[in-house]
């Protein structure tokens, strides 16, 4: 049954003609950042980057009309304040991880991506997060 929903995945995935050039772009741009953060040490906290450019992006839309602006302003202020706390989950992380007690945050979220593959009863090969 894997076997069978990977290569559907692989088909609707495999041609890229399909998908925007743009999130081709972001997609392989965050797999490079994802690699060196796991060959350094996570020094980047790569969500935050590109969670913060996206939200940026929607407020300063000038095509939409006032009360959108006004709308998305608000909520890019409650992004930016669940940012903070990212900050200190990506803070803490790398303090255990200088005090030897602890990984990275990318070998963190590896390991959260593949407990919960398993909860969805999903197998995943050993290097399918290596960046």
């Amino acid at each position: 049954m894997q076997v069978k929903a990977r290569d559907g995945i692989k088909q609707i995935l495999g041609d890229e003609t399909k998908w925007p050039r743009e999130l081709i772009f972001i997609g392989r741009n965050l797999r490079i950042v994802q690699g060196n953060n796991q060959f350094l040490g996570s020094p980047v906290n790569r969500i935050k980057i590109t969670g913060l450019w996206a939200s940026r992006a929607l407020v300063e839309s000038r095509d939409l009309v006032w009360s959108q602006r006004w709308s998305n302003w608000v909520k890019h202020v409650r992004f930016r304040a669940v940012l903070v706390l990212s900050d200190v989950v990506f803070l803490w992380s790398k303090l255990k991880q200088m005090l030897g007690v602890g990984r990275g945050m990318e070998e963190e979220i590896e390991e959260r991506m593949r407990v919960m593959a398993k909860d969805f009863g999903v197998e995943l090969n050993h290097g399918v997060f290596d960046g």
